[in-house]
Parts: C-alpha cells; sequence; structure tokens
C-alpha cells in the first residue's frame, strides 16, 4: 500500500500470502462467485442480459419475431448453462473438472475455518454465488462438509432465508464438550436448477414456495422440447450481434411459433432468476431475490470482514452498488477482486470505483504479467486457491532428518526382605 500526493490511498495490484494470512485469521470470510468461477464446465455467455433486456424493449418489430429472437437467446443460455449440470448431478466425465475445482476450494476453506487461531470468530464461510449450478453442493456432499443451503425439511425440503444464520455443533460423548462444526453457508442470489416451486395449502390460502429437487428430469423435459423446436430457432454464440440479428429475422410460421411456445413453457418451469434487467417472472423468486441481497449487504456492514470476489464481472447494478456502499460506509471491511485476467483489472476498478474509494479497501488482484505476453497467466477459481489459500494451510510437520535407534536395559528389580 501506498499514499498519494493528494493524501488518498492507493493499493497495487499484487497481494501477499502473509497479507492474506492475517485477514483471513481475523475476519468474517465471504465469497461472491459468478460464472467465471465454474468456466471449467460452463461456457462464458457474452451478453445475454444485453440482449434480452434489448428485446424487452424493442416495439418496432412485430411480438412474434421477437419471440422467436428471444427463444433462441434462451436455448443458447439453456445449452451453456443450465442443461450442463446434468453431468454434475451425475459426475460424469465432463464434470470432473469443475467437481475437482470445488472440492479442492472447500476443502482447503474447510481446513483453513478449522485451524484458524481465534476464538471469537464463528467457524463460518459465506458463498454468495449468482451461478444457478450444483458443484458447490455436489463437491460438498462428497466431501462430507456441513453446508447450509437454506432449506429445511426431509420429506418436502422448503427454501426460507430465515434458515440461516445458526450454527451447528457437536457434543463429544466422553467428555461432554461442544466444538463447532465448520459450516459452508450457500447463497445463490440467482436460483438454483435444483429449485422448484410450489403451490402448498394453508386453509384459507394458499402459498408458493420454493422445493428442492435435484433431479434431471426437468432438463429431460426442456431438452426435448428444445430439440422440436430447433428449426425454428436462430444460431446465437457469444458474438452475436442481437440487434442484427432482429433485423434480419422472420416472422415464425404458426407450427414454428407452436413450438417455439412449448419450449418456453418448459423453460419457463425453471425456478431462476433470468438473466435480464427486469429479473422476475415468479413472485416467490422477487422476494426470495431481495430477502438474500439484503442478508449479503448486512454481512458487508459486519465489523472485520472481507469479501473475495471470484469470476464475477461487477456488471450486476444491484449487486455492484451494494458492494460500493458497503466499502464506503464500513472501513474494516475489505473487498479483494481477484481479475481473470489483466485486461480487465481496470474496468474492474471502473465499476467500484475502486481508486475513488475513500477507505482504500476496494483491492483489484491481477497476475503478475502484462498483457503482452503471450503465454498469459489467468486467475481462475482453481488457480486462485492454490496460489493464494493453500500456502496458509498450516505444514505438516516435518520428519527427522535420521532415525536413531535408543535400546534401554532396565535392571532387574532389587528384592526386599520381608520384615518380620
Amino acid at each position: 500500500m501506498a499514499e498519494s500526493e493528494t493524501g488518498q490511498v492507493e493499493r497495487t495490484n499484487h497481494l501477499s500470502v502473509e497479507e492474506l494470512r492475517d485477514i483471513v485469521q481475523d475476519a468474517h470470510l465471504n465469497f461472491l462467485l459468478g460464472a467465471g468461477a465454474s468456466a471449467d464446465l460452463f461456457k462464458p455467455l457474452g451478453d445475454v442480459e444485453d440482449w434480452l433486456t434489448y428485446l424487452a424493449q424493442n416495439e418496432d418489430v412485430p411480438t412474434a419475431t421477437l419471440n422467436r429472437v428471444r427463444a433462441s437467446v434462451y436455448a443458447y443460455f439453456f445449452e451453456g448453462v443450465i442443461d450442463p449440470n446434468a453431468d454434475v448431478i451425475n459426475e460424469s466425465l465432463e464434470a470432473s473438472p469443475i467437481l475437482d475445482t470445488y472440492r479442492g476450494f472447500l476443502r482447503t476453506l474447510n481446513t483453513l475455518l478449522v485451524r484458524r487461531r481465534s476464538s471469537i470468530l464463528d467457524k463460518q464461510v459465506n458463498l454468495f454465488t449468482t451461478n444457478v449450478d450444483l458443484a458447490t453442493e455436489v463437491a460438498a456432499e462428497e466431501l462430507q462438509l456441513e453446508l447450509n443451503d437454506g432449506f429445511s425439511g426431509r420429506y418436502l425440503p422448503m427454501f426460507s432465508a430465515s434458515n440461516f444464520g445458526t450454527v451447528k455443533s457437536r457434543r463429544s460423548l466422553q467428555y461432554d464438550n461442544l466444538a463447532e462444526v465448520p459450516t459452508f453457508n450457500l447463497f445463490k442470489l440467482h436460483g438454483s436448477t435444483s429449485w422448484a416451486t410450489r403451490k402448498i395449502d394453508l386453509g384459507e390460502e394458499t402459498k408458493e414456495v420454493i422445493t428442492f429437487n435435484p433431479s434431471t428430469e426437468v432438463f429431460d423435459s426442456i431438452r426435448g422440447t428444445l430439440h422440436s423446436a430447433n428449426g425454428a430457432l436462430y444460431d446465437v454464440d457469444k458474438g452475436t450481434k442481437i440487434d442484427e440479428l432482429v433485423q434480419v429475422a422472420d416472422k415464425p410460421t404458426p407450427l414454428e411459433e407452436s413450438l417455439l411456445d412449448a419450449f418456453m413453457a418448459e423453460y419457463e418451469q425453471l425456478a431462476i432468476v433470468n438473466p435480464t434487467k427486469d429479473k422476475f417472472g415468479l413472485t416467490v423468486l422477487n422476494q426470495n431475490y431481495y430477502d438474500l441481497l439484503r442478508i449479503f449487504s448486512n454481512t458487508l456492514e459486519k465489523e472485520n470482514s472481507i469479501l473475495f470476489i471470484i469470476g464475477f464481472s461487477c456488471r450486476d447494478e444491484h449487486i455492484r452498488e451494494l458492494i460500493i456502499r458497503a466499502a464506503r460506509t464500513n472501513p474494516t471491511l475489505q473487498v479483494i477482486v481477484f481479475a481473470y485476467h489483466p485486461d480487465e483489472a481496470q474496468a474492474l476498478k471502473d465499476r467500484l470505483n475502486a481508486d475513488l474509494a475513500a477507505n482504500g479497501n476496494i483491492l483489484v488482484v491481477s497476475t503478475p504479467k502484462t498483457a503482452e505476453e503471450t503465454d498469459q497467466e489467468t486467475y481462475t477459481l482453481s488457480s486462485i486457491t492454490k496460489a493464494f489459500f493453500e500456502p496458509l494451510l498450516p505444514k505438516a510437520p516435518r520428519k527427522p532428518d535420521s532415525v536413531v535407534d535408543v535400546r534401554l536395559k532396565l535392571a532387574e528389580p532389587l528384592e526386599i526382605d520381608d520384615v518380620e
């Protein structure tokens, strides 16, 4: 850290392991994981939110034509972000890299929680994510780690934001003492492919709730209708210019329109926040989204909190504004943003107003290599775990340089005559 001529604190783009060790030992640990954290399996999608927002605001093109383009974008989103979750659930070979990444990440953090020196801080990590995939849940299950995802109940698990904030302890049967169990709190801000909505009867009224459904049946159903509608869809990829696509798009035939409607009807069964400015199609998702954002905001207001941001572009204005406000009002908060590529570092600084942060508590970290080098190093969730968090783990006891075999021979015990 250095101080400028104006007296403002300036942060470099590097973070030492020693500095990080002090922070992790004495701070409330929070992570914000974006799409880049799951890039091992789920492909980057470009400006899907801008595309869908453009379509929603376009009034110059026939509705049927816009719906055709919109369905094409959602098909692209489904194939890139939703459908690969079947591989995660089935733990197929394609999902091995992403599951290895999350296993290493969670295992490392769990060890840090167990070993850190502070007895005042709880042994919890808050994982906030905009991702809807199941990599965290599957990896935590395999490692048998304690994961609180907001669901309670066994026969019909239901989600409630009130289920967060609990501390789990285990009692030793032998010594009757309590020990806190390290816990990962998983806040899925945009919902999850394992969420489903259901109406329950409360007598005089019905209530819409979020339930847990980790099966692949919904993916199979959507995939089937998508296959049927494939001929009516346009090819969309990361480089698509949506305004140009709209200009050349044709109005679908009645048969094509019915196939597109069938696909969208199946897609809308997903309990996820869609990537649009107007995010909500379901009231219950709307409510839970703002409940989780409130928890996120309150968490950043805690004294001595740290927020690590990984794989998140900070383009989401709701989340970005909460981070900027918390950094301004809570001088004990430290925000550390890992830029995937050095070329992205300045854009992240600009979006978060990092250079203008009054408390100097927003640090954007990028790889030490320059953007001109061809063998560019990047910061992925896996490389960040290995470069920054694994070095914080306690080192194994050093093996002795040599072993000396010492043999002791005890003298025979003296016999003491009985005294009469």
